[in-house]
């Protein structure tokens, strides 16, 4: 994001962040762990989740309104696959640190995200599935800088009267 681009809306963050996720995890596309159905994967995959989203008490230093908003990862492996547990434990850990201090390119957009937790969350047999989970949450500012708080003021005049 630049400074002409912002965040009009929670989800173009949580868009932002799965993107980024996926061009370096390399997995393909990240969906929404919300499915009509519970099937049995047949090699791990990685979901999202949207969690807490609250909205600050406060304004950023430049006007903007502040959002904390919590995202979770999912880690499904089948647990066919050898050694199960320990491949969600590497998946897991490797989406952390991709994860870990991001900014996500929107600099002046966001603060740094937090890691809350990396919690192995559901073992389903019947499903054949084992599931950890990764959550970050991120401080997000939203709108517009509605002027140039960068302007020092009275810095021309006094360049003017110098001889």
């Amino acid at each position: 994001m630049s400074s002409n681009s912002f965040f009009r809306a929670p989800s173009e963050w949580v868009m932002t962040v799965i993107e980024r996720l996926e061009q370096r995890l390399q997995l393909g596309k990240i969906e929404t762990a919300y499915q009509r159905e519970e099937t049995e994967p047949s090699a791990p995959i990685v979901r999202y989740q949207c969690g807490e989203c609250q909205s600050i008490n406060h304004t950023n230093n430049d006007g903007r309104k502040i959002h904390e908003i919590e995202l979770r990862f999912l880690v499904e492996v089948p647990i066919a696959q050898v050694n199960f547990d320990v491949v969600a434990l590497d998946l897991s850990s490797r989406i952390e640190r991709e994860l870990f201090n991001q900014r996500f390119g929107c600099v002046d957009d966001v603060e740094e995200a937090r890691l809350i937790s990396n919690l192995p969350r559901r073992f389903n047999p019947d499903n054949g599935v084992f599931l950890r989970v990764v959550t970050i949450k991120q401080r997000i500012f939203m709108g517009p800088i509605e002027h140039d708080w960068h302007e020092i003021i009275g810095t021309k005049a006094n360049v003017e009267g110098i001889s």
